[in-house]
């Protein structure tokens, strides 16, 4: 398959994407990758578990620091699997950007 289209809509050498990664375009044009997002994401996981612990050690109670402790491993984990099944989008968004850069002339990637 050859990655330009031939005449699509009257723009010839437009690369000719798949509709999953049009799917993927507008998934990531449309989201909010902002820091302060992120972190506040973040804060909001471990914040939770990380009260109960500090809440178990005033109290001494090694019961309540062990469910903080195991909650937070779950949350780790839970990122772990996120990450590894966000990884077909990146292989995917990674097909989009060569079919884009295929599009440049000759030299104008390597800026």
């Amino acid at each position: 398959m050859d990655i330009l289209s031939e005449e699509t809509d009257g723009r010839q050498g437009r690369p000719d994407f798949t509709d999953e990664e049009i799917r993927l375009l507008r998934l990531w044009s449309a989201s909010d990758v902002s820091a302060g997002r992120q972190l506040s994401a973040q804060i909001g996981y471990f914040a939770t578990p990380a009260i109960f612990g500090v809440y178990g050690l005033a109290t001494g109670s090694l019961t309540v620091v062990g469910v903080a402790f195991i909650c937070i491993l779950l949350l780790l984990a839970w990122g772990l699997v996120t990450d590894w099944r966000d990884r077909r989008n990146s292989v995917l968004m990674q097909s989009v950007c060569s079919k884009v850069l295929a599009t440049l002339p000759a030299g104008e990637d390597k800026k």
